[in-house]
């Protein structure tokens, strides 16, 4: 049995979970219509697509390493529970589910094996132990050397905030409690397109700019940082690994009233943080203990897109109320063709809700002036 270390984004979820069980679990449900073997047949695309991918079957040890270990049941193991029942008219699948095990553009992945095994189609392999080894052995080259001394030498010695300040002091015994506020942005949506295309600026970087000038003027500060997650995947080989590919790549900017300048520095610390992120920065001890803190910008595939590539009717039912926040603030984007919204995903317990709108209102004054 050949045991490798955790990927570095899973291996915050394990030591996260040690000290609060279950925090980064979360259940999705989604509703077809029932008839004749209907269920049989999403059961057996449902089994198909989980068995699909290595990482369902992963077992950890007490160190924080991982390994293959068969499952009876493709349905259920140690970080996931996934059932078909009918109700009604109605079927009802459930997913519960640890992020220890993947990432956003994962769920993606695995909806896209079950609608393939749904039609009957042969699915892409997902090479996720032969990524991981790579991964592990990529630590010895001279690629990664240079991108940690690339980072340690920009990011190591910033004293800048990484986050709005908090009400609450950061150290507390209390459990962060889930806050959750939702900004629509749709109405911006076009100029955004249009300022993306002239501007080759991803929405990462457009809300990651907009982010980090309101935590600076927030804080009441000339600078700030925070981190912005990357999907990964550049080989091809990565397009179908079910896993946390994904790489927070740390970001900072200095204010100023020059909106191309920002633009233009925006564009090159993009692609200059995706060309040393195989070093695995803001998650590598002892950068943790600030980074872990920072503000994070992420993209989230669009359930509304996804869905209509079903070959049968979907819905997706309201999820149930977060209890805990695992993070201090994330900044969900949740974007579609024709409309999109900015999730704010914070600790309650450290952040009234009258402070996270007074920051939320910041950043979208940061967008409309960029889009002037």
């Amino acid at each position: 049995m050949t045991k490798y270390p955790l990927l570095p984004y899973s291996r915050l979820v394990y030591d996260m979970e040690r000290w609060m069980p279950r925090i980064y679990r979360g259940t999705a449900t989604l509703r077809f219509p029932h008839r004749a073997g209907d269920k049989e047949r999403v059961e057996q695309a449902l089994r198909a697509a989980v068995a699909n991918h290595p990482v369902f079957r992963m077992r950890t040890d007490r160190h924080g390493n991982h390994y293959d270990a068969p499952l009876p049941d493709p349905l259920h193991g140690r970080y996931h529970d996934l059932a078909v029942q009918a109700q009604g008219e109605d079927l009802l699948l459930t997913a519960s589910m640890d992020r220890i095990l993947g990432d956003g553009r994962s769920i993606a992945i695995a909806l896209d094996d079950f609608c393939r095994a749904y039609r009957g189609e042969q699915l892409p392999p997902d090479d996720y132990w032969a990524y991981v080894d790579a991964f592990g052995k990529s630590k010895l080259s001279a690629r990664y050397a240079n991108s940690r001394a690339w980072l340690l030498r920009e990011f190591a010695d910033q004293t800048v905030p990484v986050h709005p300040k908090t009400d609450r002091r950061l150290w507390t015994l209390l459990p962060p409690k889930a806050g959750l506020l939702t900004e629509d942005y749709t109405a911006l949506l076009p100029a955004i397109q249009r300022l993306s295309g002239n501007s080759l600026l991803s929405l990462d970087g457009f809300f990651s700019l907009c982010a980090a000038l309101a935590v600076a003027g927030y804080n009441g500060t000339a600078e700030a940082a925070l981190t912005w997650a990357y999907e990964g995947r550049e080989r091809p080989g990565e397009q179908r690994v079910f896993g946390s590919l994904h790489r927070d790549i740390p970001f900072h900017i200095r204010r100023s009233a020059d909106r191309e300048a920002l633009l233009k520095e925006t564009r090159a610390q993009m692609r200059s943080g995706i060309a040393r992120s195989d070093y695995p920065y803001t998650l590598t001890p002892p950068y943790t203990k600030r980074w872990n803190y920072a503000v994070n910008v992420l993209r989230i595939p669009s359930a509304d897109d996804l869905l209509s590539l079903f070959p049968i009717t979907a819905e997706l039912l309201p999820a149930p109320p977060q209890k805990y926040a695992y993070a201090l603030l994330d900044i969900e984007i949740h974007g579609s063709q024709d409309s999109l919204n900015i999730l704010y995903r914070y600790s309650a317990t450290h952040y009234k809700e009258e402070s996270i709108r007074r920051f939320a209102a910041l950043l979208r004054q940061n967008a409309e002036w960029l889009l002037k």
